[in-house]
């Protein structure tokens, strides 16, 4: 293994470039995070199947990772891995949050989110402006984050004159203010808003998240809040960022594009290879050895030593796709990957958030037929951290 530790930059740049390198380097690789904080990188497909699979592996910073302690004050990812969520739990904790959480997410409730999806697109699509106008808008702001936010409204339950408010708490939960005054505030708001929710569901219960969160005995009252927010804190940006990479990712290939809305190419096979290729989760942290783990090639992730999980690089790994692999390509007959992570924490709501992209995708496209980008794709500024993979804006021209 080679002996140079990589720093992994806050602010996004070289995702694709980073992971490459990352991934001809090792099984796993030391990396720097911000803070300073060190850890295992793995971004291999094999090495992520195995890891994910593997009951040696936690996710319980309180229980396996002893240099919490040592953590930088005010470290931004602090408190994401501390809270009580089920991101963050181990063996039957887990079992216990995410038996709960699968409720809200059966098949039938699924569809009939995408059902009322559906819809709303055509709202949704007449107030992003006029087919063929030439009008400059962002299909981020406002479209695929929309679409995220109001599916997350019907999936928790909200009523929908509440959708304005309900927006507002999921946005300061997100993008907090930089003013630390302000950004406690923002936060105070949105699990206000969130308990509240709860709240009205045990007086008024119905179909949705909020009440099943509300009657499961087994939750204390913060797991309840907490569950509805780390909902949010990955689907929002997740669903939003995998409709815009489609987007940009088939206006930057005009000839697949074609083939999609000719109906050569499923809408289906679009989302699987924008998931494959350009993963709206590049890095998912942390996760934590329980015991020694030998990966072979002389690396060894010792007991309570962090891992950060490179789920996007590894549907890019030229092990699995060939030489290929850093190409955009509809047509590949095979597009695995790990977009949703794997195992016992592969996402809950993966379904979901394909459906979401499956019906947004064709909508647009065919309300908008001349639909074009209206900025070189390559002067688009990513998100600027290293989990999320995406842009902060994608105008396009109507």
């Amino acid at each position: 293994m080679t002996a140079e530790v990589f720093s992994l930059q806050p602010a996004g740049r070289s995702l694709q470039e980073t992971a490459a390198q990352l991934q001809s380097a090792g099984p796993a690789v030391r990396v720097e995070l911000p803070g300073g904080i060190a850890a295992w990188s793995v971004t291999r497909h094999d090495v992520l199947r195995r890891l994910t699979e593997d009951d040696r592996i936690s996710r319980d910073a309180g229980q396996h990772w002893p240099g919490l302690d040592s953590v930088p004050p005010g470290w931004p990812l602090a408190p994401f891995l501390i809270s009580p969520t089920v991101l963050n739990a181990y063996g039957s904790d887990h079992r216990r949050l995410r038996g709960i959480m699968e409720l809200a997410f059966t098949p039938d409730r699924v569809e009939v989110l995408s059902a009322n999806l559906k819809r709303r697109l055509p709202a949704l699509l007449a107030a992003l402006g006029t087919p063929g106008s030439a009008e400059i808008v962002d299909v981020r702001a406002s479209f695929a984050q929309v679409i995220a936010v109001e599916t997350l409204c019907d999936l928790f339950g909200v009523p929908v004159e509440e959708w304005p408010e309900a927006r507002t708490a999921m946005l300061d939960l997100l993008t907090p203010s930089g003013d630390a005054e302000v950004a406690a505030r923002q936060l105070d708001g949105a699990m206000y808003f969130f308990a509240a929710l709860i709240s009205s569901k045990e007086r008024a219960p119905g179909a949705d998240m909020a009440t099943v969160l509300a009657q499961a005995a087994d939750l204390t009252a913060d797991e309840r809040v907490l569950a509805l927010a780390v909902t949010v804190a990955g689907g929002v940006p997740a669903t939003a960022d995998l409709i815009t990479n489609a987007v940009l990712d088939l206006l930057n290939h005009r000839d697949q594009l074609s083939a999609v809305l000719a109906g050569a190419v499923r809408w289906s096979a679009v989302v699987e290879e924008t998931l494959r290729f350009d993963a709206p989760v590049q890095n998912m942290p942390l996760r934590y050895a329980v015991e020694d783990i030998d990966l072979g090639e002389g690396v060894v992730i010792r007991q309570g030593d962090p891992v950060l999980m490179g789920f996007g690089a590894g549907g890019r790994d030229p092990r699995l796709h060939g030489p290929a692999a850093d190409t955009f390509d509809v047509h590949r007959p095979d597009k695995t990957h790990l977009a949703f992570g794997h195992g016992v924490h592969y996402c809950i709501g993966a379904p979901l958030g394909r459906l979401e992209a499956e019906a947004a995708l064709p909508a647009l496209f065919a309300h908008f037929p001349d639909l074009d980008l209206a900025k070189p794709a390559d002067s688009l500024q990513p998100i600027p951290t290293f989990i999320f993979n995406g842009k902060t804006d994608l105008p396009v021209r109507l």
